[in-house]
């Protein structure tokens, strides 16, 4: 008898755990059902081309994931969950187009050395100075002769030295962790073809090289006498000219000035 009573004294509360069960399944499974939904999103690039941008990340799409591009959008489809993490990524990537000026200086001016010693410069010696705009995957020409390090090989002997590239060259810039790779070549090179890890060599009238610098500090390359005393045996040899002439290069993003002149 009193088992009865307790039965029947509990059951409606039972029954209120049981409803509010219920109601809680209506609202979890639409919001499950709704996240598993296939979408198709439009995403606009503001900076980078969008084939650029989808071929980095194709490799990425989660399984069931597409990406398509159309003019500077690209079309994604997938769960919703899925787009979400594949619009950081896009985004993320979708960032201005980095540019640098790079300057070629000749002179009577070691400027690697005045900056090291952190002085100021007040005689009437003075360097020739140009700048040359180079953006990120867009090589640039500089149009003047400058000396480049190489290494050649000379009947089976590898010979480490400089060479004169009077009609000038294409210069190309790739950042690496802290430095700035410059990639010098007789020859303009697509963005996919330059070889930013490989020494500098030099075969024929061809030259392709490199050189690392820091933002705003000048490199000397050495002055005219000491440059043209490492030419390789096969090519120009020095032929006269102002032996006190030192040759730098330094590099600065386009937004801020720090290379000193």
């Amino acid at each position: 008898m009193k088992q009865g009573y307790y039965n029947r004294k509990h059951t409606p509360f039972f029954s209120q755990i049981a409803l509010a069960f219920l109601l809680m399944l209506q609202c979890i499974v639409p919001q499950a059902v709704a996240d598993d939904a296939h979408k198709i999103q439009l995403i606009k690039l503001q900076h980078r081309s969008a084939i650029e941008v989808l071929d980095t990340i194709k490799p990425h799409l989660p399984q069931g994931t597409k990406a398509s591009q159309k003019d500077q959008n690209l079309v994604i489809s997938g769960k919703q969950s899925d787009l979400e993490q594949l619009k950081i990524l896009i985004h993320a990537l979708d960032q201005p187009v980095q540019g640098w000026r790079v300057f070629f200086a000749q002179g009577q001016l070691n400027l690697e050395k005045l900056q090291l010693k952190h002085t100021h410069h007040y005689s009437t010696a003075r360097s020739d100075i140009v700048e040359l705009v180079v953006r990120e995957g867009a090589p640039a020409r500089l149009e003047r002769g400058f000396w480049i390090p190489t290494q050649s090989n000379n009947k089976g002997v590898i010979e480490t030295g400089y060479e004169w590239l009077a009609s000038g060259l294409w210069v190309a810039v790739k950042p690496v962790g802290n430095a700035f790779v410059l990639n010098l070549s007789t020859q303009k090179i697509q963005p996919k073809q330059q070889k930013f890890n490989q020494k500098p060599s030099f075969s024929g009238q061809q030259f392709e090289g490199e050189v690392a610098l820091q933002l705003g500090r000048w490199v000397t390359l050495g002055s005219e006498a000491q440059l043209a005393a490492q030419t390789p045996s096969n090519s120009r040899h020095y032929s006269g000219g102002n032996t006190n002439e030192y040759y730098s290069i330094c590099i600065e993003s386009i937004h801020q000035a720090s290379c000193p002149r």
